[in-house]
């Protein structure tokens, strides 16, 4: 083989190489959420957006605001509590850059601090491809009883970058004496999911698991909570542009008159399977969907799973919430 030969296959082995690897931000499900709470205690839990509508691009010096209005069991105390901001298309010019914001609570004056930045991309070099994500902030906890306050977002760049906003979230989990006893996960992240450019739906898929055990013995109620900016709403004719799978383990070989036949002797044995969930529209573009899983609930190793078909999502929070007799 001659040197210009060697070379050349030289540089295609490289090439494979670097195609092999994964890349750090894709449209496909490759940046799961995290568990950031887990425990087993009496109380609830609220979650809300209050007034959050789409921004549109913000510029350095502009300001976002969202109210919010909720209660709180008057015996309640805060064990976990986030303010989250979904933000996207954040970009300098033309070129993808994270952004700079701050976050001023009105009825105390607190300048919010930031515990946590996702972000994700499509991950590959072409036309608009900027970041998006969520940030988490820690704030003064919740009062018992009625909870008014008003959250003021501002873009701090020196520079010229801008972004939008498509809501702020706030989740509080709390204990209360006087509410049924719960087991809870709270998980968080940012992973954008798009089934386009060579993504198929499978690779488009974010798996959120539930680690430990629970006794199923005594369960009243079990609920799947999920979050997802731009999720559920789309200007294409698609009959279906998502679907939720919580402990469906995937296709299975067998026919399907013969799944009927399991499901009616053993309700729930391989999971449930959704489509088009997430509720959204133009103007409320942070996606939400409630489901009851407690048919389908295991004692271990519980998951979901979205799965995104040309929907375009950013999967961003999910609570796993059951509650006993």
């Amino acid at each position: 083989m001659s040197s210009r030969r060697t070379v050349a296959a030289g540089l295609i082995i490289v090439l494979g190489l670097l195609l092999a690897v994964p890349a750090a931000a894709t449209y496909a499900g490759d940046k799961p959420l995290s568990t950031v709470f887990h425990d087993e205690f009496r109380g609830g839990y609220v979650y809300t957006v209050g007034n959050s509508t789409y921004s549109g691009a913000l510029n350095p010096g502009d300001r976002y605001a969202v109210s919010f209005d909720l209660d709180l069991p008057e015996d309640a105390t805060i064990r976990h509590q986030r303010l989250y901001v979904y933000w996207a298309w954040s970009k300098l010019d033309q070129q993808a850059i994270y952004p700079a914001l701050s976050l001023v609570r009105t009825d105390t004056s607190e300048h919010l601090t930031e515990t946590a930045r996702y972000a994700d991309s499509k991950g590959f070099v072409s036309k608009n491809d900027f970041f998006s994500g969520m940030d988490a902030f820690t704030t003064t906890d919740l009062a018992r009883g009625k909870n008014s306050f008003t959250v003021i977002l501002e873009n701090n760049a020196t520079d010229n970058r801008t972004f939008v906003v498509q809501g702020i979230g706030l989740l509080a989990v709390y204990e209360s004496p006087g509410s049924p006893e719960a087991i809870a996960w709270v998980s968080e992240g940012a992973d954008l999911i798009y089934s386009s450019y060579g993504i198929t739906p499978a690779m488009a898929s974010s798996r959120i698991d539930f680690p430990g055990t629970i006794s199923r013995s005594g369960l009243a109620s079990a609920e799947l909570f999920l979050v997802a900016p731009s999720g559920g709403y789309t200007r294409e004719n698609i009959p279906v542009i998502n679907r939720l799978f919580f402990n469906r383990e995937g296709t299975s070989s067998m026919p399907s008159f013969f799944e009927t036949i399991l499901a009616a002797i053993f309700p729930g044995s391989n999971g449930k399977e959704w489509v088009n969930v997430f509720d959204s529209d133009e103007t409320k573009q942070v996606g939400i969907d409630r489901r009851d899983v407690l048919p389908y609930l295991r004692s271990d190793k519980n998951f979901a799973q979205v799965q995104d078909e040309k929907d375009y999502l950013v999967l961003s929070n999910a609570v796993l919430w059951a509650e006993r007799r």
